[in-house]
C-alpha cells in the first residue's frame, strides 16, 4: 500500500508539515482541555464511572466521528473533484489495476483523519492507564473503530462515483445522514432485530468494558415480554453470539460488496457503469436476506415482522433494480455485440425476468420464515403469505420497468424525471385515497391495491372475503401494466437497434 501511487499522492498533498504540526498542537490542546473538565468533576480515575473510563469513551467517539465522518466527506469528494476538474480520465488509463485505484483512494482520501486520531494515540494511552483499563480491551476498540470506518469509507466512495455534476451536496447530506442512521441504533438489542449496532461508535461502548466475561445473551425480560434485552450479544437464528464477532464480520462484508462494485467501474466509461452482474446482484440479496432472516425476533407480532423485512427488501431489490437498468448507450453497445440480428426476448423485457426472480425468491424466502416460525394461535395461510410475496414481486417489476423505459427514451436526465414521475404519482393517489379514507377501510382497501403497494400488508382470509374479486383485478392489473411498459421498451430497443445496425455497403458499379 505504501508503495501505490495515489496513496502516495494523497500523502503528499495532504500531509504536509506545517499542517501536521498544526494539527498536532490542536488535537493536544483539546485532550487537555477534556482531560482537565473531567478531572475537574472530582471523580476518581478508575472505575466505570471515573474520569479515566470517561476520556476514554470521549476519545473514541471523537476518533469515530472523525473517522467515520470526516473521511466519509472525503471519500466523497474524491473521485467527484478529479471528474469536476477533468482529471478523472487520466486516472482511468494509469497502469494502476482497479483494484489498486480502488485501495488508494479508499485509504489515500481520508489520510488527513488518520492522522488526527494518530495524535489522539498519546491521551488515548494515558487515559487506559489512568482508568486501569485493558489494553486488549483498547486494541479490541481499535479494530471495531478501524473496520467501521474504512467499511463506511468504501461506501462513501461508491456513493462518488455514482455521483453526478449537480448533485454532490446532495451526496454529502445522504451519506451524512446514513451515518446519522446506523449510530443512532443503540448498542443493544431493537425492537424488529436482536442486533446491535453496526457502526464505528460501537468502538467508544467496547472500550470502556471492564472485562471480556461472558454476557447474560437472552435476559429474563426479554422471554417475559418481548422486549429488547440490555444483553451485548447477539442471536442468529436461536444461538448466542457475541456482537463484537457480528459487527466486524458484517462490517467486513459490506465493505467488500462495495469494493466489488468499485473495482468493477472505477476504469469504466461513467455510460457504461454496471454495480453488479446479475449473479453478483443475486449472491448480494440472499447475504442481507440471511443477515435479516437470522438476526429477526419473530416473538413480535408476526404480521408487523414480515411488513418490516418485505418494507426492507422493497428498498435492497429497489436498489438492485436502479443498478441493473441499461441506458441507451449501454444498450446500443449490447446491440452491436451480438451475433444475432434482431433482440433476444431478454434484452427487450430486461429488467423484468430477472427482477421478478430475485424478488419473488426474496419474498418467498420471507415468507417460508415466516411461515416456519408463526405460532399456531395465529390466524395464517400459506396461500395468502405466497400471493403477497408474488404481489410484492409485481410492484417491485412494474416501476422498475417504468423506469427502464424511461431511461431509454431521449431528453435530459430521464431517471431522475421517472422517478419524479413515480413520486408525483404515488403522492396524488395517496391524497386521494386519504381524502375519501379508503386506505384502511377493509371492504374499499382492495381497490387501492390498483396503484398503492401498502394493502400488501394487510391481504389475509377476512380482506379477500370482503372483495375477492377487487384483489383478483389488482394483482392481474399489475401484470398489465408491465406489459404496457415492456411494450414501449421493446419499441425503443427496437428502433436503437435499427440505429445500430450497419447500412449495406453499396455493390461497384461494373
Amino acid at each position: 500500500m505504501l508503495a501505490n501511487a495515489e496513496v502516495l499522492r494523497n500523502v503528499r498533498s495532504q500531509l504536509r508539515p506545517a499542517k501536521m504540526a498544526v494539527a498536532a498542537i490542536i488535537v493536544g490542546l483539546l485532550t487537555l482541555v477534556a482531560a482537565a473538565g473531567l478531572n475537574h468533576l472530582s471523580i476518581p480515575a478508575a472505575g466505570p464511572s471515573g474520569w479515566g473510563f470517561g476520556l476514554l469513551h470521549l476519545l473514541f467517539w471523537l476518533q469515530a466521528l472523525i473517522l467515520a465522518g470526516g473521511g466519509g466527506i472525503a471519500c466523497v469528494n474524491a473521485i467527484y473533484r478529479e471528474k469536476d476538474h477533468n482529471t478523472f480520465d487520466f486516472q482511468r488509463v494509469t497502469r494502476l489495476s482497479p483494484l489498486e485505484l480502488t485501495l488508494g483512494k479508499l485509504f489515500g482520501a481520508p489520510v488527513f483523519t488518520y492522522f488526527i486520531c494518530l495524535c489522539m494515540l498519546p491521551a488515548v494511552m494515558f487515559a487506559a492507564v489512568r482508568g486501569r483499563q485493558s489494553s486488549t480491551i483498547v486494541l479490541a476498540a481499535y479494530v471495531v473503530l478501524l473496520v467501521g470506518a474504512i467499511s463506511f469509507h468504501a461506501f462513501a466512495l461508491l456513493i462518488s462515483l455514482l455521483t453526478v455534476r449537480g448533485s454532490h451536496t446532495a451526496a454529502v447530506i445522504f451519506v451524512l445522514v446514513v451515518l446519522g442512521v446506523i449510530s443512532s441504533v443503540p448498542a443493544g438489542i431493537s425492537y424488529f432485530f436482536r442486533l446491535g449496532s453496526l457502526s464505528p461508535f460501537y468502538a467508544a461502548q467496547v472500550v470502556i468494558q471492564r472485562n471480556w466475561s461472558p454476557p447474560t445473551f437472552v435476559s429474563t425480560i426479554w422471554e417475559e415480554s418481548n422486549l429488547p434485552s440490555a444483553s451485548i450479544a447477539d442471536v442468529f437464528f436461536g444461538h448466542p453470539v457475541r456482537h463484537l464477532i457480528v459487527m466486524l464480520v458484517i462490517d467486513v462484508l459490506l465493505g467488500a460488496w462495495c469494493l466489488l462494485a468499485l473495482a468493477r467501474n472505477i476504469k469504466r466509461d461513467p455510460t457504461q457503469y454496471e454495480l453488479y452482474s446479475p449473479l453478483q446482484s443475486v449472491g448480494i440479496v440472499a447475504f442481507i436476506n440471511v443477515v435479516l432472516l437470522g438476526f429477526v425476533n419473530w416473538k413480535v407480532n408476526l404480521i408487523d415482522v414480515q411488513a418490516t423485512l418485505l418494507t426492507l427488501n422493497g428498498v435492497i431489490l429497489g436498489s438492485i433494480g436502479l443498478a441493473q437498468l441499461r441506458n441507451r448507450d449501454r444498450t446500443r453497445r449490447l446491440l452491436r455485440t451480438q451475433k444475432s440480428s434482431a433482440p433476444s426476448w431478454v434484452d427487450l423485457a430486461w429488467p423484468a425476468p430477472f427482477l421478478f426472480l430475485v424478488a419473488a425468491g426474496a419474498s418467498l424466502l420471507v415468507s417460508v420464515a415466516a411461515n416456519a416460525a408463526h405460532d399456531t394461535l395465529i390466524a395464517w395461510s400459506t396461500g395468502f403469505n405466497i400471493l403477497r410475496s408474488l404481489f410484492f414481486a409485481a410492484w417491485i417489476v412494474r416501476d422498475t420497468q417504468f423506469l427502464q423505459w424511461m431511461i431509454l427514451r431521449r431528453g435530459k436526465r430521464p431517471l431522475a424525471m421517472g422517478v419524479l414521475y413515480l413520486l408525483v404519482f404515488y403522492a396524488c393517489a395517496w391524497i386521494v385515497f386519504t381524502s375519501f379514507g379508503v386506505l384502511r377501510s377493509p371492504d374499499q382497501m382492495a381497490f387501492t391495491a390498483f396503484v398503492l403497494p401498502t394493502p400488501i400488508y394487510y391481504l389475509d382470509h377476512a380482506a379477500w372475503s370482503v372483495r375477492p374479486a377487487i384483489w383478483a383485478s389488482a394483482f392481474v392489473a399489475q401484470w398489465v401494466m408491465i406489459a404496457l411498459c415492456i411494450f414501449a421498451q421493446r419499441n425503443t430497443i427496437l428502433e436503437l437497434a435499427r440505429q445500430a445496425s450497419p447500412e449495406p455497403v453499396p455493390a461497384p458499379a461494373d
